[in-house]
């Protein structure tokens, strides 16, 4: 999933649950998929500011052939899983981590959340999981990962050696004042000052995965993918941990308070003076492909960074096109960015 939206909500009833029909079993898969997530993976986990942050990584560390490090984060209320099925596919000649962010997946919860200590996350993984060892490695963000990569790019962008953002909306930057993308959200009537919302609960793991929705509102053909990752997003509640009154259920494992609490703003126009080379990859059908603020990107990226435009796709295009986001971002790494000097 993903907590950002488009201007329009649907309505409940144009809501697509692409798994309803399946009755909790699992849809066939095709071979590569079965290969990539079967792929055996090294787990490991740091300590960022007093929260256990989760990770996973392909891949031999160093090596004389060895390209730069990649690194994955996930967009908002999702998980390191999403990137399963295509981190094998880089893994031959590269060593290739993603981790949980803090208050999702496996990673754990904070009392508060900033953009600051998510770009900690992301630079603590990069150095404990040891994809720098052949040089300043490629972090790729989708949505709002895009948004924790930028932000990485403008605090510590000289440790990168490039940064790949994936169908993250972006607005038109004011050239002296930069931008903000989420504005902290108040507190509902009723609730008290830093009180978070509780978890929803429910009988049973099929309800969820039935119930399951990709965020912005989208169709969704890859059934195999989107089970998947609905599958390894959830997990088992123990009786009177949501409450005295709850029972054994099951949950999702973000933190329902994680996000309201804090700004996304960008004191500059990263596009023009970014501290390390930038690409960008965009579904064609995606929300987040139209208006002002792609226009801006599109004409900023002509000359400064690849922009591709992935065809039949929509915000979340590596669940839509799979091997041809593969293909793109392999050919991407292959060129790009010009490798001189560490």
């Amino acid at each position: 999933m993903s907590d950002t939206k488009p201007d329009q909500k649907p309505d409940k009833k144009d809501l697509i649950r692409p798994l309803s029909h399946l009755g909790g079993e699992k849809p066939p898969a095709p071979d590569w998929f079965e290969k990539a997530i079967a792929t055996p993976s090294e787990e490991g986990a740091v300590e960022v500011a007093g929260a256990r942050i989760r990770y996973s990584v392909w891949g031999e560390e160093g090596g004389a052939d060895s390209g730069r490090g990649l690194l994955f984060v996930h967009g908002g209320r999702a998980h390191r899983n999403w990137w399963r099925p295509f981190a094998p596919f880089f893994s031959d000649n590269r060593r290739v981590a993603a981790l949980d962010l803090s208050g999702m997946g496996d990673s754990d919860w904070r009392e508060s959340y900033s953009l600051d200590l998510l770009v900690d996350e992301v630079f603590a993984v990069i150095d404990k999981a040891g994809i720098a060892s052949r040089g300043r490695p490629i972090v790729v963000g989708h949505s709002f990962g895009g948004w924790v990569t930028l932000a990485a790019v403008e605090r510590e962008g000289e440790r990168l050696g490039g940064a790949v953002v994936v169908d993250s909306p972006l607005g038109v930057p004011d050239p002296h004042e930069g931008y903000t993308v989420v504005k902290a959200k108040p507190a509902k009537d009723g609730a008290k000052a830093g009180e978070k919302p509780s978890a929803h609960i429910y009988d049973t793991r099929e309800e969820m995965i039935e119930r399951f929705r990709l965020l912005p509102n989208q169709p969704a053909e890859n059934l195999y993918l989107i089970d998947y990752i609905a599958r390894e997003g959830l997990r088992p509640v123990k009786p009177g941990e949501c409450g005295e009154q709850t029972g054994e259920g099951w949950t999702w494992k973000f933190d329902p308070g994680d996000k309201g609490a804090f700004e996304i703003h960008f004191e500059r126009d990263l596009l023009r003076a970014a501290r390390c080379p930038l690409a960008f990859i965009y579904g064609e059908k995606s929300a987040f492909a139209q208006g002002d603020g792609i226009s801006h990107l599109r004409e900023q990226a002509r000359g400064r960074s690849p922009f591709v435009m992935i065809p039949d796709a929509y915000h979340h295009l590596m669940m839509d096109q799979p091997l041809a986001f593969v293909a793109t971002l392999r050919t991407l790494l292959s060129a790009w960015p010009v490798r001189f000097g560490g």
